[in-house]
């Protein structure tokens, strides 16, 4: 049967339509997946970056949380204690310790003094009756707790520069010695009252000023039981004198803190042998990345 040359070129046009079709469906599913495929990875991308951030955000969790984790230190006979989150080697923290082992540059001089509004040594000038203004109300509140007790307090000396620690060192040095002048002042940069942080306490009437007499006398007996409710502790007591390398000072009274004043109170402790707990607990704290 003869096919009509109108029937061939509508059957040819029809196949090219189709053949246009198919092209374009394949084109179009070519693009159509590579569309998707970019989504999808796109999507993947950002769920992976999702995942990561949360992972980051969590890691900073625990860094802060591990920095903020409290430390604690348990000194013998005392009860458990937080400890400040601070370097103590430095000269400014109030658990510096500053002895012949530990001496400060004699450049440092702290950062604010004032004179606290207490009675005071007027023979003194006003830098050695200043302390270190952020404890100057805890010394005023001790004084105020013994007056109300019926014990009129004093300073009798606070902070000292290196230059006028010198001064006292070089003058009883040349009376006695080197040697036996330091086991009674400290070579300059070796004072605690260079931190600011220490006084020497009379009553107002100097009884037994600067002499261990004091220490049998009620004023001297009320600092010794009471002074650590306010942050203070003796310095150096009675027959530690191995251990401190200073003789015994019944009016050097230093500021630690109310809740390790406490716990050396409790524990019977010089600062010194309280030192290696301290130690530990700032190791802790350096590697929980607090300090």
């Amino acid at each position: 049967m003869l096919i009509s040359k109108n029937a061939k070129n509508k059957t040819n046009v029809r196949q090219i339509s189709l053949l246009i079709l198919l092209v374009l469906i394949c084109v179009g599913g070519y693009f159509a997946y590579f569309y998707f495929d970019n989504q999808l990875t796109q999507q993947e991308d950002k769920n992976n970056a999702t995942t990561r951030d949360l992972a980051e955000k969590s890691i900073a969790i625990r860094i802060e949380a591990k920095k903020k984790e409290p430390v604690y230190i348990t000194l013998p006979g005392a009860d458990k204690i937080r400890a400040i989150v601070d370097d103590y080697t430095r000269p400014d923290s109030i658990w510096a310790i500053v002895n012949k082992s530990h001496s400060i540059p004699t450049t440092y001089i702290p950062k604010s003094i004032e004179i606290p509004d207490v009675s005071i040594n007027t023979a003194k000038s006003s830098a050695e009756m200043s302390v270190r203004t952020d404890i100057s109300g805890s010394i005023e509140k001790m004084f105020a707790a013994a007056k109300k007790d019926g014990y009129s307090l004093m300073i009798g000396s606070g902070y000292r520069s290196a230059a006028l620690q010198k001064i006292y060192f070089d003058s009883l040095a040349a009376s006695v010695g080197q040697a036996a002048a330091n086991q009674a002042i400290a070579y300059p940069g070796q004072s605690e009252h260079q931190t600011g942080l220490a006084i020497d306490i009379s009553d107002i009437s100097r009884n037994c000023y600067l002499d261990n007499c004091f220490a049998a006398t009620d004023y001297g007996q009320w600092l010794v039981n009471n002074s650590y409710k306010y942050g203070f502790i003796l310095r150096y007591p009675a027959g530690k004198e191995s251990i401190t390398e200073y003789q015994y000072e019944s009016w050097h009274f230093r500021y630690v803190g109310v809740d390790l004043a406490t716990a050396l109170y409790q524990s019977g402790l010089t600062l010194d042998e309280a030192w290696s707990y301290l130690q530990k607990a700032q190791a802790t704290l350096k590697s929980n990345g607090a300090i």
